[in-house]
Formats: C-alpha cells, structure tokens, sequence
C-alpha cells in the first residue's frame, strides 16, 4: 500500500495582548482543517504560537509539561482523531527552561517532547536541548522534530535522517532578515538528506510568514505570502525511499556514499571539535552593544 501524509501547517499571526484569542484561533483553524480535508493526518504551526513571549518578564510563562494548556490541545487531538504539533513551548523543568515542542497523537497522548537544541543565541535565552526525536506515524512515516534556529545546523537534519526520519517538521518564528536565507536552507536540507522538510511560520510581529514546504530532491511544494494561511498537503512518503535507495533525480545515492565511504563517519568536527581553527578565533556568545567591540 502507498504511504501517503496529509499535512496542515496553520501559518496564523500571532495575538500578543490576548493569549486565550490565539489558543481559540488554533482550535478553530484545527478544526476547519480537519472538516475540510478529512484525510488529513498531522496539523501543526509556527514556534511559539501559543505561547506568550517576546516581554521582559517571559520566564514567568514557562510552565512544566503537561500542564492545562497541552490538556486542552489533547482534548483537540481526541476530537479531530488527529497528529497534532501546535508548534512550541515554554517548558519550565526544575530551574531550566527550554524552548520545547510537543507531538500528540490521535488519542489525545503526548508521544514525545523536543527541547529545542540550538536556541537562537545570543538573543533566545533558553537553555539547550540534547536529545534528538523522531516519532512514528504507525505504516506511514517517521518524523523528525527540530525548532527555527535548528534549520541552520545541517548536523541535527542528518542526525534525525540518520535515525530514520521521512519527514522533519521545522515551526518557526523568523521575523528578522534572515528569513531570506532560511527559504534557501529549508529546501537545501531537503535535498542534503533526502526527505521532506515542512516549515511553518508565524506572522508580524515575531514572524514574517513565508513559510516553505520541500521535497526530497529540494522542489518547493508549497509557499505562501505573509497573510495567515493553511497549507494542505499530500507527501508521498514512498518517494524518500525511492530517492535514498536510487538517488536524487535518479543520480545521486548519497546516503550510499556516506555509508561507504572509509571514513566510516568519522569527521574532524565530530571527533575533535574544540581542536577546529575556525573556533580558535571566535570570542565568547555575547550580544555586542556597539559594531566598535566587534573583533573582526
């Protein structure tokens, strides 16, 4: 049987004066989804949606997971029998807070939680995640999670492909002029480890849209505007099988290299990484106050 996934990815701007106008917005958007196009089986959105941040006293939302809020999502998920990863959270866990995104499956369970790895520092004051995740969609796919910043770190895309994942999901809340180099990079990734990647924004004022879906050989499928919008979706899952085992554009069998290579995954980076001459020279991760402090 064909593995096919029907994806919606909310790219929905982002209330800040009133929390429970977002949480009411996605609910609704779930389940217009859900009504238009009952085959679809995973609905997600931009990091951060619903969750309120971007003041000085943001800390003071984090919360531990779960918590009232991912009750009422797993309520969501029962209702609409769907895959839901409403884009991320502030997770307060001891005396740490991580930027975490969560995935809920049909039955309104938390099947797995992503601390964002590499939060977008210096400016993103969380603290870092360690753990790479993947679930699976039982006979379709597996999916990877990462969060914004991650796009830029082709070593965690390779990682979560290397652990089997067919699709990895990427919500973001890109609102500075980055965002252009983010629109190569999501299907750069794509094309690299040969799977889908599904990039979901959020809108003004922490988010510019244009969110991005790519294919495993890097074709944009999908791109929208700035304006609040549903992305629908079919992927062909079979299609990442087909490309890893017979190449990009029938060419290039890039996960066959790498596992013949003598190299046997053993790259200066990963080994000795602190040994780098690139790193010899940088300062401390530090927010500069003045172009004039910078070194270089």
């Amino acid at each position: 049987m064909a593995r096919k996934l029907g994806v919606a990815g909310l790219q929905l701007k982002k209330d800040f004066s009133d929390a429970e106008s977002n949480i009411i917005k996605f609910e609704t958007m779930t389940r217009t989804a859900k009504a238009s196009y009952p085959w679809v089986d995973l609905i997600f959105t931009g990091e951060l949606y619903l969750q309120q941040y971007g003041t000085k006293d943001w800390k003071d939302f984090a919360e531990p997971i779960p918590n009232t809020l991912t009750d009422r999502l797993s309520r969501l998920a029962k209702r609409t029998h769907c895959w839901l990863v409403p884009g991320s959270f502030l997770e307060r866990d001891g005396s740490r807070i991580f930027n975490t995104s969560i995935a809920f499956n049909p039955d309104g369970e938390i099947v797995v939680k992503y601390r964002k790895i590499f939060p977008w520092a210096p400016h993103e004051d969380t603290d870092q995640g360690t753990e790479f995740i993947t679930f699976d969609i039982p006979g379709i796919a597996r999916v990877g999670m990462t969060i914004c910043y991650d796009l830029w770190f082709p070593e965690l895309f390779r990682t979560l492909a290397w652990m089997g994942s067919e699709v990895i999901l990427q919500p973001s809340a890109t609102y500075t002029p980055d965002r252009d180099a983010e629109l190569i990079l999501t299907p750069a990734q794509a094309i690299m480890h040969q799977c889908y990647i599904l990039n979901v924004n959020t809108i003004s004022p922490h988010g510019g849209g244009r969110s991005m879906f790519a294919d495993p050989e890097g074709y944009v499928i999908q791109k929208t505007g700035t304006h609040e919008e549903m992305m629908i979706e079919v992927i062909d899952i079979d299609k990442v099988a087909w490309i890893r085992q017979h190449g990009s554009f029938a060419l290039n069998p890039v996960w066959k290299s790498f596992r013949d290579s003598p190299l046997n995954g053993k790259f200066p980076p990963y080994e000795n990484l602190q040994d780098g001459e690139i790193l010899k020279t940088l300062g401390e991760m530090k927010l500069q106050k003045s172009i004039r402090d910078w070194d270089v």
